[in-house]
């Protein structure tokens, strides 16, 4: 393909660490059809740059100083709803995974990937397309498939997971002991868990809350 007819992929860079900035940049900087015009290590800095630059994707990490990745992709899409994102991430739990894909963003892969697989899902993502690393479209689809927890029930993880009892769990959260039982139940249910031990583990490693 010609220069005069190749179309250059716009990309912004978010991470909070200059290096990692560098390093990505400088390896897709290297392809002639992507250029990067802008990067940012926060969300406040995603939000005015890409108000500025207007590029065709942001590369994106998933912890930021003021806020996660789902915050970003929320709040970039409640301003820009056409924008294309993909995140680039050292975190790959299923759960993050899947806030990121309903979020908005196009695409998810590890940082750890090999260089073709990150150049192939950033060109794949700012066509419009999903991309996903084989081990992360495992972990997605496993996500997906499995019932959906309540919002009662991920707060009652957490108190699970602070290693609070079932009546520290009623009295912090306004519920009765037998309500907290029965919560518990659906809980193990769900996630194939034979004990409350066994959910907070579960829980830590799939990401649903923060260790």
């Amino acid at each position: 393909m010609n220069s005069r007819t190749t179309k250059v992929i716009r990309i912004m860079l978010v991470d909070d660490h200059h290096v990692v900035r560098i390093g990505l940049g400088s390896s897709l900087g290297l392809e002639k059809d992507m250029n990067i015009v802008a990067e940012a290590e926060n969300i406040s800095q995603l939000m005015s740059q890409y108000e500025t630059h207007q590029p065709d994707l942001v590369v994106l990490d998933w912890r930021l100083p003021d806020g996660n990745g789902l915050d970003a992709i929320q709040q970039l899409r409640q301003q820009h709803p056409n924008a294309k994102i993909l995140v680039v991430s050292a975190f790959d739990s299923e759960e993050i995974i899947f806030q990121a894909i309903q979020a908005g963003a196009l695409g998810y892969i590890a940082k750890s990937s090999r260089r073709s697989e990150i150049i192939d899902a950033v060109r794949k993502a700012s066509a419009g397309d999903n991309a996903f690393s084989p081990e992360i479209a495992i972990k997605l689809a496993a996500r997906i498939k499995r019932p959906e927890l309540t919002q009662r029930e991920i707060e009652i993880i957490k108190q699970l997971v602070r290693g609070n009892s079932n009546k520290e769990i009623a009295s912090n959260l306004s519920i009765s002991g037998n309500t907290v039982k029965a919560h518990l139940m659906h809980i193990m249910q769900k996630m194939h868990a034979k004990d409350r031990t066994h959910v907070a583990s579960i829980a830590l490693q799939r990401g649903l809350v923060d260790g």
